[in-house]
Order: C-alpha cells, then structure tokens, then sequence
C-alpha cells in the first residue's frame, strides 16, 4: 500500500468529463440522505467515477496493490470502494469468520453506517474485489467513538485503516512494509505498530498467494537489474529502469521499494532473498521466502 497522489479539482474536472452533472446529482442525493438520517436509493450512480479512480492508481488496487484491467475493459473488474461504509457498519474481526485474530476494543457498530459519504469524493477508492468483496466488506475498526452523522468528526475516530489517496491520513509505508514477500509493521511496537498489524489482517497481505507469487516476481525482476548494475554491466535502459521502480506505477511499489533498500544496506541478504524469490515466484509447490 502506498499514497496516492489526490488533488480533489483534478478529480471533479475528470468526473465531469464522464457526466458533467454527475457532482450536481450527488449533492442532490446526499441531501437526500442526511434528510432521512440513511442511505437509502432505488440505484447508484458512484460506478460512473470508477474509470477516475483507476487511472488516478495507476490501474492497482489501492490496498494490495495488484495491478488489474485498465482503461475500456478495465471496470468489470474492479470494485468502486467507500472507505468508510455506507450503510452499516460491522464489528471486526468477526468470531466466525475472523477466529484467528485476537484484536478487541477496536469500534462498535453502526446500523446507519456513513450514509452522509456514500457520495463524498474523499470516501472514494478503486479496489480489486477480493479486497472489498471478501476482506472489507461492512467492516471499519476504529480506536475511538464512531461517527453516527454529518455533525460529527470524522478524523477524531482515529481509524485503524490507512485512506491511500491524498495527505489527509499517513503514508501508509508509514505503517506498513515488506520483508521479501511478507507485509510487516514499519514500527516495531507502539500504536502505530499496532495499526500496521491490524491492517496487513485485515486485508490478508499475508494470505493470499497470488500477492505472495506477484511480489517475488517483481523481486525476482528487480534483482537481476540490480546484479547487472553492480556489476556495472547494466544499460542505459537497464539503469532508467531502475530510477523508476520508486515510482507509483510499479506494482507492488511498496513491496519494491522495500527489497531496493534492503539492496542497498545488504546486498548479501538482498541477493540471498532474491534468489529464494526466483524459486518461489514459478513454483506452486514453495512456501513463500523467509529471510
């Protein structure tokens, strides 16, 4: 997971491309929703902004950071997220589903949820359906009292989850980042620790395979353009190739940016993962690497 950059004028100006009365309509139906203190509509209109939402992630889901379909294709695939739920909320972790996690005092629930920003552009993310659909779903854990109107503050909830797009929450790589494959807290102890812990569970990071395969095949990538520059027989191209891998578009950024570091404050260890990332990125048979 890492920041996205969100500038709100640019966001509305592409909305507006896609239906120029698309903001006017939403305020019309968030009135409409405090009004009767819930959300309640026959239909929605927010999957029109989705497009926005995906180039503004460079086509990544802005929780694991998989790469999906973009442009004409691409929407089918993905699921237009309200960060905060829209309807009810849920208390998590759930003791049927969530029966190996331990958290408690973490937010009660809500049956009226956020109705107030089932159309507020900051509530908005682009994510692969797993993430939303399966590990999110009606769940916000919070450390403080919930939100239950438009009155109320929603920055004093002090949320557990991590908004990607924009300033208005920390870096996520503030919170999390990755040892090979693995998803860790980026403090060792303290709140902070504990907001890392409780959203690498939250999103399964570490459960799901095919995030596991895809950030060692990205390790497996970057450490050959890495051996090949030390050894100083890397091309012009080679060496552009690795001024980018900081950049936004690279899936798995995170992961990424993580394992150049290690490269360069220990390149044995680096080289050593690297290798264990080879193998395990091709092979279905492998646990993942573990330094």
């Amino acid at each position: 997971m890492i920041r996205h950059q969100f500038d709100i004028a640019a966001v509305e100006e592409a909305i507006a491309e896609l239906d120029a009365n698309w903001l006017k309509k939403a305020r019309k139906r968030t009135a409409k929703f405090i009004a009767q203190k819930a959300y309640k509509e026959a239909s929605s209109i927010w999957s029109t902004v989705k497009p926005v939402y995906m180039r503004l992630q460079h086509d990544k889901c802005v929780f694991c950071e998989q790469r999906l379909e973009g442009g004409a294709y691409g929407p089918v695939t993905w699921d237009l997220e309200h960060f905060r739920p829209k309807s009810n909320v849920e208390i998590w972790p759930d003791p049927t589903r969530h029966s190996d996690l331990t958290y408690a005092n973490i937010g009660t629930a809500s049956a009226s949820g956020y109705y107030w920003l089932a159309y507020e552009l900051r509530n908005y993310a682009a994510s692969c359906k797993v993430c939303n659909s399966i590990f999110k779903l009606n769940w916000f854990p919070i450390a403080a009292v919930r939100a239950l109107s438009e009155t109320d503050a929603v920055d004093q909830e002090h949320a557990f989850l991590c908004y990607p797009l924009g300033e208005g929450d920390l870096d996520p790589e503030e919170l999390i980042t990755f040892t090979l494959t693995t998803a860790v807290p980026t403090h060792r102890e303290g709140p902070l620790n504990l907001r890392g812990r409780i959203i690498i569970d939250f999103f399964g990071l570490n459960k799901r395979d095919t995030l596991h395969r895809d950030r060692a095949q990205m390790i497996g990538s970057i450490g050959m353009l890495l051996e090949e520059r030390d050894r100083g027989t890397a091309s012009a191209e080679k060496l552009e190739a690795i001024e980018q891998l900081n950049g936004p578009h690279v899936p798995h950024a995170a992961c990424v940016r993580a394992f150049k570091r290690l490269w360069e404050v220990d390149a044995v260890a680096a080289r050593r993962g690297y290798e264990m990332c080879l193998a395990y990125g091709f092979d279905l048979s492998r646990a993942p690497p573990d330094l």
